[in-house]
């Protein structure tokens, strides 16, 4: 059965649809760039320039709304993975090809103020727990739309029979994740394409031709974070 915040958002008008994720979009800004405190129904409805009826009438308080957040930012990222030019995540050409596009987005996004997946999952994943799982069913869905891919390649034989799809859709997400956040911290691009080609390299491994199981450099030379001493 859907959750009733889904339900909800299936019997909208177009006109309802196109406020309602006006809202999201302004309540997704104001968490990452001011944090989740900011992200008051005051400061939304002033962001999103509604009313506060119209505020209401969509979302019954701001759990509701940050739930609403997260389910619109896993879309973002799973309609990223579907786009033709990935054809499907079946090859290890594809899985380079996500490599290039996912450094292609960092750069266009920059390092702030757009509400990626793990931006939002630093600042909500100790909320409350309806809110908790509703992040959490998100990366479940990431985990699964890779773990599918994944499972074709093995099917198709391009990895050996002992590749463990779950096990590695989990890494590439984690790593993906993991290097986003770094990213953001360093505001510099090598810590998401050093963690990206890590997972693509380890994918590699499973390859059943000797030839594809390689590592791959990084295409580019990207500075780097001093060491630490």
């Amino acid at each position: 059965m859907a959750h009733p915040d889904v339900r909800d958002e299936q019997r909208l008008t177009a006109k309802g649809r196109a406020t309602r994720d006006r809202i999201v979009e302004a309540a997704a800004r104001l968490i990452v760039t001011e944090g989740l405190s900011a992200a008051n129904m005051e400061n939304v409805r002033r962001a999103a320039s509604v009313s506060g009826s119209q505020l209401a009438h969509y979302f019954a308080d701001k759990a509701a709304l940050i739930r609403a957040v997260i389910r619109r930012q896993i879309g973002v990222v799973l309609d990223f993975h579907r786009q033709p030019r990935l054809g499907g995540l079946t090859t290890f050409d594809d899985f380079e090809r996500w490599g290039d596009l996912n450094m292609r987005y960092l750069r266009r996004i920059g390092y702030f103020g757009t509400p990626t997946y793990h931006a939002l999952a630093a600042q909500v994943a100790k909320s409350d727990e309806p809110t908790r799982e509703t992040l959490a069913t998100g990366y479940w869905q990431w985990i699964d739309l890779l773990e599918a891919a994944i499972r074709r390649m093995k099917d198709n034989g391009v990895l050996v029979a002992s590749a463990d799809p779950r096990r590695l859709a989990m890494v590439i997400v984690a790593a993906h994740q993991g290097g986003g956040t770094l990213a953001f911290t360093y505001r510099a691009e090598w810590p998401h394409a050093d963690a990206v080609r890590f997972a693509i390299n380890y994918l590699r491994t499973f390859a059943t031709d000797p030839n594809e199981r390689a590592p791959r450099p990084a295409r580019r030379t990207r500075r780097r974070a001093r060491t630490a001493t």
